[in-house]
């Protein structure tokens, strides 16, 4: 339970988007898989209805990469304020910069498994139209 606390508090502000995301991935997922359970014969003038699945999964992943972008600003600030510091001083960066790291895997970690769900989500959907469609 710890681990868990712990990698939310590092996505820290990128929370709320990529939990949203999910949300919506999740809402989308229950929507399409309800159009697809009611498919006759051929798709909807509109399309196939599990599209979106894959791209909440894509924004997913593009927010779990702006937090990357982030957090090599925190680390890049780390390094710039270590140029001829004390060993205290270093050692204070150092920690500072680990925490940019982290913020660098863990918004974008959380992003590519937001993308894998839907990837997943869609394939099934897929596979199950062109099932009841043939």
């Amino acid at each position: 339970m710890d681990a868990a606390m712990r990698m939310l508090d590092l996505l820290g502000p990128w929370i709320y988007p990529l939990a949203g995301v999910g949300a919506c991935l999740l809402l989308t997922i229950a929507r399409a898989t309800l159009l697809v359970a009611q498919l006759e014969e051929e798709l909807p003038a509109s399309g196939a209805p599990h599209h979106t699945v894959l791209a909440w999964g894509v924004l997913g992943g593009v927010v779990g990469l702006l937090g990357t972008v982030i957090g090599f600003g925190r680390v890049a600030v780390g390094a710039r304020a270590a140029t001829g510091a004390e060993r205290t001083e270093l050692e204070a960066m150092l920690a500072v910069m680990w925490e940019g790291v982290l913020v660098i895997v863990t918004p974008v970690t959380m992003g590519l498994w937001l993308f894998t769900a839907s990837l997943v989500a869609w394939l099934a959907l897929q596979f199950w139209i062109n099932r009841k469609l043939r």
